[in-house]
């Protein structure tokens, strides 16, 4: 796949709304995002891309092609002293979108940005057991299983997920 027409941004306050539209039919699909589409509101992610920008443990990103948002991710830090080397990646590549290689530029950016970051040292996530997809792409960046949380997230009468803990350490050490 030729990539030359994408660009990889910070996301802007303006970007909020679409964000959140995209996270929201996202998360119509059971086992792709934890929060069902009627929580996820417009002000909390314009809160978190505010949030973010003022942050040097963490960045908020847009994956674009000609000025179209396909993706986007964000590294968290931790709030403890203890765990401050530590950051929490989401990530979302927008409906129509997945499956074509833009999750692993917009992870390959996200893990270079903290690389170059004194302060991080490692990057975490959690994904659903069904989203082998996701899980391959994470291992394939060499992410490793941590841990699971078995029946974590439950979407009906029955049926149920684990939350699987992954984590790439991108410290000196």
């Amino acid at each position: 796949m030729n990539f030359e027409n994408y660009s990889i941004r910070k996301a802007k306050p303006e970007d909020a709304a679409l964000l959140a539209e995209a996270e929201r039919e996202i998360a119509k699909i059971p086992g792709r995002l934890a929060p069902r589409p009627e929580e996820l509101k417009d002000e909390n992610v314009r809160e978190k891309i505010s949030s973010l920008s003022q942050n040097d443990s963490g960045i908020y990103l847009v994956l674009e092609k000609n000025g179209s948002i396909l993706g986007h991710a964000f590294l968290e830090a931790h709030k403890l002293a203890v765990t401050a080397h530590v950051v929490f990646l989401t990530i979302a590549i927008h409906e129509g979108h997945q499956g074509i290689g833009l999750g692993k530029i917009l992870m390959q950016e996200l893990i270079e940005w903290a690389k170059s970051q004194e302060k991080i040292e490692k990057l975490e996530l959690q994904v659903r057991s069904s989203n082998t997809r996701a899980i391959r792409l994470y291992e394939s960046l060499g992410f490793i299983e941590e841990g699971r949380k078995t029946k974590r997230l439950k979407y009906g009468i029955n049926d149920y997920q684990d939350d699987i803990y992954m984590a790439l350490w991108v410290g000196k050490n």
